[in-house]
């Protein structure tokens, strides 16, 4: 739209209506830069805990509901297309035409909000929040007791079999002590490992995130184990096969031990903890940006309607709030791959999903 084409009021402190527009557009341009820098910021120290820790946040992902951001990304790229729409009913004086369309963007992006804390309350009620002040859903809690209850008969059986191999392993009076039987050694160190496994369960409480967040896991059939997990029937199977050693297992099979380890997808529950703080605060950045977006789309509604943009000149201010409002969701278009497609999700499941948080469908949890 050139400059030379749109008449209406020149500030005092423009030469003339070209200067004023690109100096509106300059500044618009200008912050969005530092906005650019504010996201890029979080951006990046996500990506950097992501290849860390690709696993955790692969299962982190996956208790994240998919379908609530898919409606809201069509939502957001929708308001995209009302947003431009008014900028060229403002350039052609419909009041009318711009009105209705940044009706139509404010009604979209509110609910986007809308769905966005149905979320996080579906987040809430499913106990998926960081920090040692969340309570483990009753479910959790009662799977929790029972491992304990397994667990604490097992824990003499585990003290007996580390002070067997222990008197086999050392020589006796040395300190510090000298290994005399490296098989021994090695059993003695696995099981001694096993032993401050299991105590370490029974004398600590348990993080009530933690379990929520393997609970929600199983619900969306996640396949992969956490790796502190604790099987009773397993510890007695591995303790026997421990014994039973005649030698110390080759690097090889170490190897191989470790890569099958890798392929059942093993998640530390500590770190997807990690990863719902990153989803918490880049979310609710973005959402703080939505906010701040509706409220001036609503004070630019006003305007309209007092007939402020009237004047074709005052369509530039249409058009750098549309840019405000492009960037917001181009930042939603970055945050939906790096939260919510990182971790494996279903066509089927995302639906599933939606209609529950809508009230379609109920869980069967």
């Amino acid at each position: 739209m050139a400059a030379n084409t749109v008449e209406g009021p020149v500030a005092h402190h423009f030469n003339n209506m070209g200067q004023q527009l690109a100096t509106v557009r300059f500044g618009m341009w200008l912050f969005l830069i530092t906005e650019v820098l504010f996201f890029g910021g979080a951006f990046c120290a996500y990506t950097a805990y992501r290849v860390w820790y690709p696993r955790d946040f692969e299962a982190g992902s996956a208790a994240l509901n998919v379908g609530i951001a898919s409606v809201n990304t069509f939502l957001l790229l929708t308001s995209s297309l009302t947003i431009t729409l008014a900028i060229r009913s403002a350039y052609v004086g419909s009041r009318k035409g711009l009105m209705r369309n940044l009706l139509f963007t404010i009604v979209l992006g509110t609910t986007f909000l809308g769905l966005k804390a149905r979320e996080y309350q579906l987040d809430y009620e499913e106990g998926l929040m960081p920090g040692s002040y969340t309570t483990m859903k009753p479910e959790a809690a009662r799977r929790d007791a029972e491992l304990r209850d397994a667990l604490q008969p097992m824990l003499p059986m585990l003290d007996a079999a580390v002070s067997e191999q222990e008197a086999i392993a050392f020589v006796p009076g040395t300190f510090p002590r000298k290994v005399r039987d490296p098989l021994a050694f090695y059993k003695f160190e696995h099981l001694e490992k096993m032993f401050q496994k299991v105590s370490g369960k029974l004398n600590r409480s348990s993080d009530g995130f933690n379990e929520n967040v393997v609970l929600a896991l199983e619900e969306v059939h996640y396949k992969g184990e956490r790796t502190d997990r604790i099987a009773p029937s397993e510890i007695e199977a591995e303790v026997k096969a421990i014994r039973a050693l005649k030698v110390i297992p080759s690097k090889a099979e170490l190897e191989a031990e470790a890569q099958r380890k890798h392929d059942k997808g093993e998640f530390n529950p500590s770190r997807v903890q990690l990863f719902f703080m990153f989803y918490y605060s880049m979310t609710g950045l973005h959402v703080l940006h939505m906010i701040i977006g509706l409220g001036l789309l609503t004070w630019q509604l006003i305007f309209a309607q007092m007939g402020f943009f009237d004047h074709k000149s005052r369509y530039v201010y249409i058009e750098v709030m549309s840019l405000y409002w492009h960037f917001v969701d181009m930042a939603w278009m970055f945050l939906l791959p790096l939260l919510y497609l990182c971790g494996p999700h279903t066509f089927g499941q995302a639906v599933e999903q939606f209609q529950m948080a809508i009230g379609l469908t109920h869980s069967g949890h």
